[in-house]
């Protein structure tokens, strides 16, 4: 009588999720918890830890251990000594020659070759230094679109056979009814890192243009932990509410007369399914993924164009009752069970 074979250990590295909640580190948690609850998968977090405080000294230090030290060889000692099969890096970050066990890496995007100015001074130099070798030393590369996907054909042509898309999921948490904010106006609402790949200065910009023909929407604006915030003016229409808890996002989401993403460059565009999931309608810059990402279910823009990124988010106010149905159902599609099952079928190919 054989012995039944024994689950795939996987180490997942999750230590990018002390050092913010933004859509990687959601991602992050999210492919985790479907990878655990699959029964042919034994999942190994590796890199936990408590999150040190926002912008501290803790904060800057742990950022530098992690890319001196646990990505370069720590993590990988970590995952042999716990007898991983593979392991799997959710960022370019990780060791920098082959060894065992075997690793995937995930790429997002290629902003910092594509867009090095809109990136940190250390993470557009250490990342430029060594991606390259992360990338060489993988056995297999995740990209999580197919824009992406082109991206690292350019940029490492040798490497295309190792690239496979598979495209993030969206959990349907978004999609649980919730109570309204307290926001008794109207608002269009962006979420995102405050950096200045967001391009948030042009959309303040459109939304200024919107207030002075008679728009009653303010802008809601969504995120923590960024670099380089640009100052943005105060006005009594505009709300930066920094960092929420999911519960508050997603009743932002479900409320909003809008979601707006006005993006420079985006390798997936995860807020573009989380308001999908909430059944807001979406209005999305035209270049990187979100095209990819939205299909015919927002309506899409120029983002450099502030007169064209107004006109966007009116259009989608105007079809909302359109937009919100297509959207609904991309959403659907986009399961999270979906991608950790081909997320597995690349690790039994590195075994």
């Amino acid at each position: 009588m054989s012995t039944p074979a024994r689950p795939l250990r996987v180490a997942l590295d999750v230590s990018a999720t002390r050092l913010g909640q933004a859509g990687v580190a959601r991602t992050i948690v999210q492919l985790a918890d479907a990878l655990a609850a699959h029964p042919d998968v034994d999942l190994l977090r590796l890199g936990l830890g408590t999150p040190p405080r926002s912008a501290s000294a803790a904060r800057r230090a742990l950022a530098l251990r992690l890319d001196l030290e646990w990505y370069p060889r720590g993590v990988r000692r970590e995952a042999a000594a716990r007898g991983a099969d593979v392991l799997h890096l959710p960022l370019p970050r990780g060791p920098l020659s082959p060894g065992l066990p075997p690793t995937i890496i995930t790429v997002h995007d290629l902003a910092v070759v594509r867009y090095p100015e809109t990136l940190s001074v250390w993470n557009r130099h250490y990342t430029l230094r060594t991606l390259q070798r992360v990338l060489a030393a993988a056995g297999a590369i995740i990209a999580v679109s197919e824009d992406t996907a082109a991206d690292l054909a350019a940029f490492a042509p040798a490497l295309t056979d190792r690239v496979h898309v598979i495209t993030n999921g969206v959990d349907t948490f978004w999609s649980v009814p919730a109570e309204a904010p307290d926001f008794a106006a109207p608002y269009v609402l962006a979420v995102g890192t405050p950096e200045p790949r967001k391009n948030i200065v042009r959309l303040v910009e459109a939304m200024q243009r919107r207030q002075t023909v008679g728009a009653s929407e303010q802008l809601v604006l969504v995120g923590a932990d960024g670099w380089g915030a640009d100052q943005l003016p105060s006005v009594p229409w505009l709300h930066r509410l920094g960092r929420v808890d999911d519960r508050s996002l997603r009743s932002l989401y479900q409320h909003a007369a809008a979601v707006v993403i006005p993006s420079l460059h985006e390798g997936s565009g995860l807020p573009v399914l989380e308001a999908f999931a909430a059944g807001a309608p979406v209005a999305a810059a035209n270049v990187g993924a979100l095209p990819e990402t939205a299909g015919d279910a927002a309506i899409l823009f120029d983002p450099l164009d502030v007169r064209a990124l107004a006109t966007g988010i009116d259009q989608a106010i105007a079809e909302r009752d359109r937009l919100v149905p297509l959207g609904r159902a991309r959403a659907l599609a986009a399961t999270w069970s979906v991608a950790a099952e081909r997320y597995i079928a690349v690790y039994h190919s590195l075994r």
